[in-house]
């Protein structure tokens, strides 16, 4: 009895992420976090060192467009600064953004489905000189990667973001890894 249990536990725990994926690429919203690197650019680049990205990701697929989806993103950037002496501690840019995805048609077989990218969003960054955050309008353009890993709906895609600002500029490239629920 305790055997059977245990095969049943482990058929349920290998099967059940492959039909959650399954399932997931066919609804009309759906979930995802991604993270990965974010190489800081410009003059911001001039001050950080590379840092990291973590996002949320709410999506949407219209009914009525075959390959559009719309992606809501909250995302995080954190770099550490260059020089300690003149900067204390690290920077960072919160992004609220709204995206369009476009699915570039391929092979109904084919386990990789390519797709770029634009969105317009705020983003809240800290100036390193007065270390003061300030909010402003920002874009995103990019491309990526949409596969199956282990039975989930997986992604890796890089972005440009450039965030409109008075003073020093601030673009970066976040390039990550990930999942959709």
């Amino acid at each position: 009895m305790k055997h059977a249990l245990r095969t049943c536990a482990l058929i349920a725990a290998v099967m059940g992420p492959a039909t959650l994926g399954a399932q997931s690429t066919d609804r009309s919203v759906s979930v995802g976090v991604s993270g990965g690197l974010s190489l800081p650019m410009g003059d911001l680049g001039d001050v950080a060192n590379s840092g990291y990205n973590l996002t949320g990701h709410l999506f949407f697929k219209p009914a009525a467009l075959q390959s559009v989806r719309l992606r809501a993103d909250v995302s995080v950037d954190q770099w550490d600064y260059k020089d300690v002496v003149v900067y204390k501690g690290s920077t960072r840019a919160i992004g609220f953004v709204g995206n369009v995805l476009y699915d570039i048609p391929t092979e109904s077989s084919s386990m990789l489905r390519p797709y770029v990218l634009g969105g317009l969003g705020i983003f809240n960054t800290r100036n390193p000189e007065t270390d003061q955050s300030d909010t402003n309008l920002g874009l995103q353009v990019g491309g990526g990667l949409t596969f199956q890993l282990s039975g989930f709906s997986t992604f890796a895609e890089a972005r440009f973001v450039n965030v409109f600002s008075d003073g020093r500029s601030s673009r970066y490239v976040p390039i990550t890894f990930g999942v959709r629920f």
